[in-house]
């Protein structure tokens, strides 16, 4: 099975609509307010207009459960990417009433590794540990990390993040063999949300 692709952190309706119609799995709106790629789902209405080839991932940092019925009640998001510290309980009550979940994992040592053990999502999505930011840094972590984890958990599906690029993707794949990849920063040039087409294009060539 070949590698799905995800770009996240878009911000610009026409931009949704090209990397769509370039090939991307999954479009990653950022509905937390502190992060650099934020929008408002008051302003994303455009989501619901995107083709549905391409899968529309809501990413939000510890929100309340009324605050992911809201998005999710709208339509705006068919996944939830859960990328702060919720706990298992709370992502198991989203389970349970039919949300599908993305958790992300901020991985420093094999530590980090240990605990995803204790929740009940099948999509686990790996990122470089930042103590501040949540995703979106361009840092990288050890892919041997990510090998580790595919022993430890088989059976799930492996997200792979931080400090993808067109240049290195390609190798990611090769090594990882995650189910999908996940760029923000590498697609963009200076201005966060703002996407370059043409790496974005070539990111997805090279990951598939």
């Amino acid at each position: 099975m070949s590698t799905l692709v995800k770009i996240c952190g878009i911000t610009q309706p026409d931009q949704a609509r090209q990397t769509a119609a370039l090939g991307a799995d999954f479009i990653g709106i950022n509905f937390w307010p502190q992060s650099k790629r934020y929008i408002s789902p008051s302003n994303a209405g455009w989501l619901t207009r995107l083709p549905d080839s391409t899968a529309r991932v809501g990413v939000l940092v510890n929100p309340s459960l009324e605050e992911i019925e809201a998005i999710s009640a709208g339509g705006l998001v068919s996944l939830i990417q859960l990328h702060g510290d919720e706990t298992p309980a709370f992502c198991a009550s989203l389970e349970n009433i039919g949300l599908k979940i993305i958790k992300a994992i901020q991985v420093r040592d094999h530590l980090s590794l240990e605990r995803i053990a204790d929740f009940p999502v099948n999509d686990i999505l790996l990122d470089a540990y930042h103590p501040q930011a949540r995703g979106g840094t361009g840092d990288t972590f050890s892919w041997a990390l990510a090998l580790r984890f595919k022993e430890l958990y088989p059976q799930r599906r492996l997200w792979l993040a931080g400090g993808l690029t067109p240049e290195n993707v390609a190798e990611a794949v090769r090594r990882v063999q995650p189910f999908a990849v996940d760029v923000a920063s590498g697609v963009e040039d200076s201005t966060p949300g703002v996407k370059n087409m043409a790496k974005i294009e070539k990111f997805i060539r090279a990951a598939q």
